[in-house]
């Protein structure tokens, strides 16, 4: 690569919202601070397209001209008995076990593989398939964060 020369990164962000905080909003968030030095193909759920595209419109001063959104979503037949929580992990799971198909199918051009969200360690990724370098989510803060909170308890101490 050429020095300077900014890289492509595929995010796969199931959730995102910049309406929201939490998972949805760290995933907005994130693929804002990639985009600062990157550009950025961020693949998301379709439900979130008009948030994302509403949100855009109403803060245009900020610039997305790194940002490229492709939303994805399984078939309907695969999605119907889909509500709230319930099944949501085995959609996800779904849902990331077909993702390199719609990147493939679709052509896009990257050099960085970047599963964002959901970020933790027992929730799979496809995204090694697509034998490009893989960054699997933001585990360090979760593992650390977990490691504290079992060696405060072991101390006898309430969280």
């Amino acid at each position: 690569m050429i020095k300077n020369q900014k890289q492509t990164v595929l995010v796969s962000a199931y959730a995102v919202n910049p309406y929201h905080g939490s998972e949805d909003g760290m995933g907005w968030n994130f693929i804002l601070q990639i985009a600062r030095f990157n550009k950025v193909i961020a693949v998301t759920r379709e439900n979130t397209r008009s948030d994302i595209e509403k949100y855009m419109s109403e803060n245009s001063s900020l610039d997305y001209s790194n940002i490229e959104f492709a939303y994805y979503d399984l078939p309907y037949w695969a999605r119907f008995w889909k509500k709230g929580g319930r099944g949501a992990m085995l959609y996800y799971y779904l849902w990331q076990f077909f993702l390199p198909r719609f990147v493939n199918k679709n052509k896009y051009k990257f050099d960085i593989v970047h599963n964002l969200n959901f970020h933790n360690d027992w929730t799979p990724s496809s995204l090694w398939k697509l034998d490009k370098p893989f960054v699997w989510g933001q585990l360090v803060i979760i593992l650390a964060s977990q490691k504290i909170m079992c060696c405060m308890s072991m101390a006898g101490k309430r969280i």
